[in-house]
């Protein structure tokens, strides 16, 4: 699981509390803060999600790039 924001940002209440600091894209849709931002950027709960899931894939491949050893050459 890949979480969306860095613990410096977040504070451990609500949800999140005692287990991790940082939303999961689950606890983000769930957000009734960020609820109200999509809503007053016609945003979608399906779009939101899509957007999120798809950075992350980039994430996580990147990830996953940046750990493989080089390849000879």
């Amino acid at each position: 699981m890949i979480a969306l924001f860095s613990s410096e940002y977040c504070s451990p209440v609500g949800a999140t509390a005692g287990k991790n600091e940082e939303l999961t894209i689950t606890e983000a849709l769930r957000d009734p803060l960020i609820a109200i931002v999509m809503r007053a950027d016609g945003v979608t709960s399906e779009e939101f999600k899509r957007l999120l899931e798809a950075v992350a894939r980039e994430l996580k491949a990147s990830l996953a790039n940046s750990s493989s050893p080089p390849t000879g050459g």
